[in-house]
């Protein structure tokens, strides 16, 4: 037994009272009567296993020294498991293990300390929130050897002034889930659980726990461990780690993971890197505080406090009173205390680096981009001031490691080498260049400063491609290398990675002499030992052309500047295209500066045109329009001394003179050269003047501007040179045949823009197109002295000959154009032709001459015969077509006897051809000279009788004629289409203007319509008028292709370009005839205006007058088409790409020659514009009159009246009659027609039938308003009260529509119904009279006239637009021209008209003994014939086409929808008038004595007429009477005779009259008309069978027949019996039948 067992329990009863305070440890030990901690833990077999640590660690004296501690004992279990994960206390537990780490057990004894608290705590936590307790744990290193000196004293104590200085280590204890939990976090987490109650011993407080207390680690443990701390653990190096672990008393404030993401991506990246050891080193002292003691939380009072870091600002520790927070400098202290075994860790919010303080450098960055081997090349040149300073900007071009190594170290330069360092010069770019400030194409100046640019910096070029614009996404390349990823941006610096390493540009010869497209000119700077010179002449750019250029420059040029000896003339070549001075693309194509020098003295003019900028170099020597353009892809290959650019052509300084001498020699023709000299023309040869007194000299001929046709050597191997030098005769021949005068070309002004230069035509002698004809020396003394060019199909080649010539023994006179060149002296014109024979003078012989124009005049002659003798036999076979009729009388429609269609045609066809062709044959002598004068090079002509004399002392009288056949072969279809156009844009017009109130087109509409008429023209003018110009200016001597005809200047354009070539100029023949048309339409028609007598018409005018006004026409036009015909001609005249179009050659006609440029011609134009259309007038008359006789001749009835031919017309419609009162009244006279007043002159006999249709009072009920009746209930019940008030409305203005006598029964019921439509009509009329927009007729008829019309009509028969006959003229007045016109009219279209039913006439048809069948057979016995129009089934219907079945078609009322204007509404009265004469018509020819109405509509005014026929008393002569209604008889105001009474259907009373009208005509129709019509047809049958005979009324037959004769009498009255015969008409229509049976019929549709 223990003896402190003997401690009296009553002892234990005062520990309570004990206070927790800690006490000193060295104190008496407890009497031997308490009970203390060692008895409670040895009293407990739980603690078995702590017993034998405490034996082991030697602390049991320890334990019983101390007073008032408390022990947080682990249990068995606890220490069980814990021994599982730590093998010291394994070791110390295992009984045969005496192999200790040292005989203090220093670090168990730490660790058991760690379980002591050197007080008595009773206060146990209650809540989460934890405690802070100080252990007796006074963290050493125990790493060191344990000392082998003996302890201070026994027992032994814990000894403080460890690693946490003089304070112990800390313990919290925290209460959650219903435990004490002790060594938990800050949170109150984690920790060992109290599983045991508490034992109070006499020494302390016993508390037994399930887990072994971890005594905290080390700092750098501690780190890793933290969860918000990762992103600095995996940062800290092993360096630093080691500072973490084994640095005493340290106090850490590191920033949370969050707080690391405020540094840039490229600084993490760069903190990550292994390179960063010094910066962190410094990031992590500037976070440490290291004093003698740590600074523990409870430190930071109420009061600041300033904590100095080991390197850097000290920290400020601010409290924050209300929030209870504590500021860290700028930073929020997130987590404090976070125990540790060296010092103590606190985390705050962000990073305590004060601003500036971490700058990383560009170096550091590149060696976190895995730059390395970049960075040590930049170390090896000593740059490392480029990647050394953070506040300079630089763009770094950085190859990767992965890259360099690719390319491996023997494609760089040497370490440390000159080279290399001008190599990673042009890797830096000054300045910051984002993606977005970068463009295709632009140059950025390098760090690299080159000697050979006068230490200027050398420059680089950027490709940028847009790959989506949408994600603006680019792929960039920097000097051909491309970019790898996204570019870094870090601080001022930004860098690309390469895909490859730069290369700075080489010296001059080095960058082109790769170029294989350019070897030609670089082999020649080689050759000519300017290479040298090029590459040390600093700040050069050079022009290189390609290979290509030297052939467009020609072949013999290029061989002289070749040959050796003309090495000083190519020197000077090279020399001018090397301008002085470093010029990029961008300056040359957007700059202002026009000229450059050169290293060979003189200036190169630059030229920038069109919206492009295309760029044209221009020499200062050369030849005429010697340009060459600026290639620019590929864009500015750079050099060490500049640049070069690659240009098309090459071009030749004025130092350098081509003559045709140099050309020959480089052509080897040195026999040709010496014939020149020998023939007196070596001038030529030198470009100078002929020696005076020279024959040359005496007929005025200049050293320069001659094309020599230059023979090789070879072609004089079959020639005897000696016989041919002594013939000097023949010599000269032989020569001048070679010789080609060649002027300068016409200065044209420049092109505004160009695509493609032309130099391969521009840089020959002269052009050499297929046909370009051109005058040799030789062509002054022979008519075959021209020599022509011709263009082999395939690979045949060039070729040219003599024109004309016809070949000796089988051999072709022509030779192979093999080489070219041309000089540059005098004004650069000419140059030698190379070719490959000699051409020797042609003279032909004499049925050569003279045999083939005899054949053309012969078989000319020939071809007219025949097309007029074809023409004539058209006619005798066309004239006329055979009439069919129905067979069996009702099969078809039987046709009458007309005019051939065709043969119309052909006459009109050709007598507008034949005044079409003489207007050209007069006119294009004018025309050629207008022509030419606008097309020629200012000076060639002194005016027009200058051309007219050069053509006519050059061809002769045909040559005035050049290029007629085109406008020949034209003129048809011009003057066809012309004249259509503008009637048919005159009827467009029309359209247009539907509320016009003059029908005549003002003179401004006349304009309009001559314009438009121009617009389809244009497809057959403008190729007419391109061949023609091509024809015409060919003869005046100018180069170019020359045409043997028309179909060859067709077939050569369109080989040319398509059918844009041919059709070029289209837009200035718009131009031209647009205006020009509208002044020829209006003043024709204005002129023929003015001159037509008072009471006349222009169709009145005679030929002279026509002549007049055509004449004024045609000045009127020239007088405004001659600006836009001139650009018009030279449009068609020029080369392909001379003109860009209308306004480009407007503008640049105007640049060179000046303003009047554009009035050329126009005095030939005026004088040609009387003469012309004379001719085509005068011709076109005597052609109609020819072509009338031959129709005559061929059975055709024309008649000639005066000296005109009388042209039978198409057959007029109804309307355009009716329309022209003038036409109207020619057609009711011939129809006997008159007005009259409808109250004084209607018959009393019809007067019945009158007032039945204008009864329109008394119609309707009376009680229908009445509110009591029946009547009006039932309205109210089945009616809207809309309605309701129209009647009530209507009764109101006009009560005597109403009556008390009319019964409500049945039929007024539904006349009640149907006035509902008409209510609907008169709302709509409403509607449509308050709305702002107008209305059509045909809207208002739609939605108001058919509603009445169709609610009122309900027993006859209505149609609509349905056609009917007109009458045949009766009048005895003889037959004119002008009323032959009108009363052709055969077919009238009323809007509407009622028929009666033929159910009503059944009687009078059914029968065998039926009226219709009496005369039916009557008619067919006396006319002999069983159909056609004379029968009586044609007579029997007033309809256009006969009805299925025999009945009769009578109608009785019309009506018209027409415009309110009044020429429309006497219009519609004339039309209908017409349709009702021909009823009355038919009614007399049937015995019917009954009246016809006629109803006229017109935007909500209704007019009606009534009409009759009446014989005359006197000669029995049938008349037609119309009479306007003037309204009710009992209108107290009077009305004026014949004016029309107008029912206004916006007015509720009226619109119910208008119904009411329609239902009185309805009602009429199938009453007292039927009666009528019943009788008169019965009585007619009777008389018919007692002889009388039945006048025909039908239109039929022509009557152009007739002209000059009268009409046949109309039989005089119904009782002369079988006297009375058919009309003349009938008879020429019979006559005309039996001729056209003598043919062979003819279908006609």
């Amino acid at each position: 037994m223990r003896p402190w067992a003997c401690i009296p329990v009553a002892l234990l009863a005062f520990l309570p009272l004990a206070t927790p305070s800690q006490l000193p440890l060295h104190h008496a030990g407890p009497s031997t009567q308490s009970f203390t901690l060692l008895d409670a833990l040895s009293a407990d077999p739980d603690y078995v296993s702590l017993i034998k640590l405490l034996q082991r660690a030697k602390l049991v004296p320890t334990l019983n020294r101390l007073q008032n501690s408390t022990f947080f004992a682990p249990t068995n279990d606890a220490i069980k498991r814990h021994t599982s994960s730590n093998a010291l206390w394994k070791r110390a537990l295992d009984e045969d293990d005496l192999d200790l780490t040292d005989n203090l057990e220093l670090r168990l004894r730490q660790e058991l300390f760690y379980h002591l608290l050197n007080y008595t705590n009773y206060t146990l936590p209650t809540e989460q929130t934890p405690q802070e307790h100080k252990t007796l744990l006074y963290p050493r290193d125990y790493t060191e050897p344990p000392s082998q000196e003996p302890p201070p004293s026994p027992p032994w104590l814990p000894v403080p002034n460890g690693t946490l200085g003089t304070d112990p280590q800390r313990l919290r204890l925290s209460y959650r889930e219903e435990a004490v939990w002790a060594g938990v976090d800050a949170s109150g987490n984690g920790g060992a659980k109290l599983v045991k109650e508490r034992v109070e011993a006499a020494n302390g407080l016993l508390l037994g726990i399930g887990d072994v207390l971890e005594m905290p680690p080390d700092l750098g443990t501690v780190i890793s461990r933290h969860p918000q701390l990762s992103y600095f653990s995996k940062i800290v190096t092993p360096q630093l780690a080691k500072f973490l672990n084994s640095t005493s008393m340290l106090t850490l404030f590191l920033p949370v993971d969050e707080a690391w993401q405020a540094l840039d991506h490229y600084e993490r990246l760069y903190l990550e890197s292994e390179f960063a050891a010094d910066d962190l080193r410094r990031i992590l002292n500037m976070h440490a505080v290291l004093l003698d003691e740590v600074k523990w939380a409870d430190s930071f009072t109420e009061e600041a406090v300033k904590l100095p870091t080991i390197d850097g600002p000290k920290l400020s520790i601010v409290p924050e009173k209300d929030s209870k927070k504590v500021k860290v400098s700028d930073a929020d202290l997130v987590e404090r205390d976070i125990y540790a075994s060296n010092g103590v860790l606190h985390t705050v919010s962000t990073l305590l680096i004060p601003e500036g303080t971490f700058r990383p450098t560009p170096e550091k960055y590149l060696l976190a981009l895995k730059c390395t081997e970049f960075v040590s090349l930049i170390h090896s040149v000593n740059l490392t001031h480029l990647i050394n300073d953070p506040d300079a900007q630089y763009t770094i071009l950085a190859p990767p490691d992965d890259v360099l190594k690719l390319f491996g170290h023997h494609d760089m330069p040497h370490r440390g080498s000159e080279e290399l360092k001008r190599v990673l010069q042009y890797h830096f770019i000054p300045g910051k260049w984002t993606p977005k400030k970068l463009e295709d194409g632009m140059l950025i100046e390098t760090a690299l400063k080159e000697p050979g640019l006068d230490g200027g910096r050398q420059v680089m070029a950027i490709e940028v491609t847009d790959e989506d614009k949408k994600k603006d996404t680019k792929t960039i390349r920097f000097a051909g290398a491309g970019v790898m990823g996204e570019p870094a941006t870090i601080n001022n610096t930004l860098v690309y990675f390469l895909s490859r390493p730069l290369v700075p540009p080489s010296d001059i010869m080095e960058t082109a002499a790769p170029i294989l497209d350019v070897s030609n000119f670089v082999a020649g700077i080689f050759s000519t030992n300017l290479a040298e010179m090029l590459k040390s002449t600093p700040r050069t750019t050079l022009l290189i052309p390609p290979n290509d250029a030297f052939k467009r420059l020609g072949m013999l040029v290029s061989a002289h500047l070749v040959s050796s000896s003309a090495k000083a003339d190519f020197e000077r070549v090279i020399l001018h295209h090397t301008i002085k001075g470093v010029v990029y693309a961008e300056p040359i194509v957007n700059g202002s500066q026009r000229t450059y020098g050169t290293l060979e003295g003189s200036d190169m003019h630059v030229e920038r045109r069109g919206s492009n900028r295309t760029v044209l170099f221009t020499p200062s020597g050369g030849w005429a329009d010697m340009q060459s353009e600026l290639y620019l892809s590929p864009r500015n290959m750079l050099t060490q001394t500049g640049v070069i650019h690659e240009v098309s052509d090459i071009m030749i300084p004025r130092s350098v003179h081509l003559t045709v001498g140099k050309l020959a020699k480089a052509a080897k023709a040195t026999t040709m050269t010496t014939m020149m000299v020998k023939a007196g023309l070596g001038w030529i040869l030198n470009g100078t003047v002929p020696p005076e007194g020279s024959t040359w000299a005496e007929i005025g001929l200049k050293g320069s501007g001659w094309t020599l046709l230059c023979p090789t050597d070879d072609a004089f191997k079959q020639i005897n040179l000696t016989e041919l030098y002594a013939d000097e005769e023949r010599l000269r021949a032989i020569v001048s045949q070679h010789l080609i005068p060649t002027p300068p070309p016409p200065s044209s002004p420049k092109t505004s823009a160009i695509t493609v230069l032309d130099t391969l035509v521009n840089n020959r002698p002269l052009p050499l197109d297929d046909s370009a004809t051109y005058t040799t020396l030789h062509s002054a003394a022979s008519a075959y002295g021209d020599v022509i060019v011709r263009v082999l199909d395939g690979e045949g080649g060039t070729v040219v000959g003599i024109k004309g010539a016809r070949g000796r023994d089988g051999a072709q006179d022509w030779a192979h154009v093999v080489a070219w060149g041309r000089s540059t002296t005098g004004d650069g014109s000419g140059g030698v032709v190379q070719i490959d024979r000699l051409l020797e003078p042609y003279e032909p012989s004499w049925y050569a001459q003279y045999g083939g124009p005899v054949a053309v005049g012969v078989g000319g002659v020939l071809l007219i015969g025949l097309f007029f003798w074809g023409v004539r036999w058209v006619w005798r076979r066309d004239t006329t077509e055979a009439t069919y009729e129905p067979i069996g009388g009702d099969s078809a429609l039987a046709e009458e006897t007309q005019r051939s269609s065709t043969a119309e045609s052909v006459r009109s066809f050709v007598a507008g051809g034949a005044g079409g062709i003489a207007a050209v044959l007069v006119g294009h002598p004018f025309d050629l000279t207008k022509t030419r004068l606008q097309t020629a090079a200012p000076g060639t002509y002194n005016g027009a009788v200058d051309v007219v004399k050069k053509a006519l002392a050059r061809d002769g009288v045909t040559g005035l004629y050049r290029g007629v056949v085109p406008p020949l072969l034209g003129v048809t279809p011009i003057f066809a289409v012309s004249f259509w156009a503008y009637d048919t844009s005159k009827l467009l017009i029309q359209a247009l203007t539907p509320n016009r109130k003059d029908k005549e087109l003002s003179t401004a509409e006349l304009a309009a319509a001559g314009f438009l008429s121009a617009i389809p023209t244009t497809l057959v003018t403008a190729p007419v008028e391109r061949a023609k110009v091509l024809l015409q200016v060919q003869g005046q001597g100018q180069g170019g292709p020359q045409y043997k005809g028309v179909f060859d200047v067709v077939k050569h354009l369109y080989r040319e370009g398509g059918i844009r070539s041919v059709f070029r100029g289209s837009a200035a023949t718009v131009a031209r005839d647009g205006p020009g048309s509208a002044a020829y339409f209006a003043a024709y028609e204005v002129t023929k205006k003015l001159l037509t007598p008072a009471g006349s018409t222009p169709s009145d005018l005679n030929l002279g007058a026509v002549i007049v006004a055509g004449g004024m026409a045609g000045i009127a036009m020239w007088s405004i088409a001659i600006p836009p015909d001139v650009i018009k001609s030279r449009i068609q005249s020029a080369p392909t790409g001379t003109y860009s179009g209308f306004m480009d050659c407007a503008r640049k006609t105007i640049a060179a020659d000046g303003v009047a440029a554009l009035w050329k011609g126009l005095g030939p134009a005026m004088a040609r514009a009387f003469p012309a259309n004379a001719a085509t007038f005068v011709i076109h008359s005597a052609s109609s009159t020819f072509l009338s006789i031959m129709s005559h001749h061929s059975g055709t009835s024309v008649e000639s009246v005066g000296s005109c031919a009388i042209k039978t017309r198409r057959d007029r419609c109804l309307s355009p009659v009716a329309k022209d009162p003038r036409q109207f009244e020619t057609w009711s006279a011939y129809q006997n027609c008159e007005e009259v007043d409808f109250a004084n002159d209607l018959p009393s006999i019809l007067r019945p039938h009158a007032d039945e249709v204008f009864r329109l009072v008394g119609q309707l009920p009376l009680k229908c308003i009445d509110k009591k009746s029946k009547c009006y209930r039932n309205l109210v019940r089945n009616a809207s009260p809309e309605f309701i008030d129209f009647l009530s409305s209507a009764h109101t203005s006009a009560s005597e529509l109403f009556s008390e006598d009319v019964a409500y029964d049945d039929e007024m019921r539904a006349v009640l119904d149907n006035l509902r439509t008409t209510f609907t009509a008169w709302k709509n009329a409403e509607a449509m009279r308050k709305s702002t927009r107008k209305f059509s007729e045909a809207e208002y008829a739609m939605k108001v006239y058919t509603l009445i019309r169709t609610s009122a009509v309900e027993r006859s028969v209505a149609r609509l637009q349905h056609p009917i006959c007109l009458p045949q003229p009766v009048s005895k007045h003889r037959l004119t021209t002008d009323a032959v016109r009108t009363l052709n009219a055969k077919i009238a279209k009323p809007d509407g008209l009622l028929l009666i039913p033929t159910y009503r006439m059944a009687e009078l048809c059914e029968t065998e003994q039926s009226p219709y069948k009496v005369l039916s057979r009557s008619i067919r016995r006396k006319s002999g014939t069983v159909g056609g129009e004379s029968s009586f089934r044609y007579q029997s219907t007033l309809c256009a086409k006969l009805p299925d079945a025999r009945v009769f078609e009578i109608a009785g009322v019309f009506w018209e929808d027409k415009k309110p204007s009044q020429d429309e509404l006497y219009a519609a009265y004339r039309q209908n008038r017409m349709a009702t004469t021909a009823a009355l018509r038919q009614l007399h020819a049937l015995n019917v004595q009954a009246p016809v109405f006629g109803v006229v509509w017109a935007e909500g005014k209704v007019r009606a007429h009534v009409d009759w026929w009446q014989a005359k008393d006197d000669t029995g002569e049938v008349m037609i009477y119309s009479a306007a209604y003037s309204g009710p008889p009992t209108r107290k105001e009077r009305r004026l005779s014949g004016a029309f009474h107008e029912w206004d259907l916006a007015k509720p009373e009226d619109i119910i009259r208008v119904f009411l009208l329609m239902r009185n005509l309805d009602r009429w129709m199938t009453g007292a008309f039927c009666d009528a019509v019943v009788a008169g047809v019965t009585e007619l049958a009777s008389k018919v069978q007692l002889g009388y005979t039945i006048p025909p009324w039908r239109r039929s037959g022509d009557l152009a027949r007739l002209v000059g004769r009268k009409v046949a009498a109309q039989q005089e009255t119904h009782d002369e019996g079988d006297k009375h015969t058919a009309e003349p008409v009938a008879e020429a229509t019979a006559q005309a039948k039996r001729k056209s049976k003598k043919r062979k019929p003819r279908t006609s549709s």
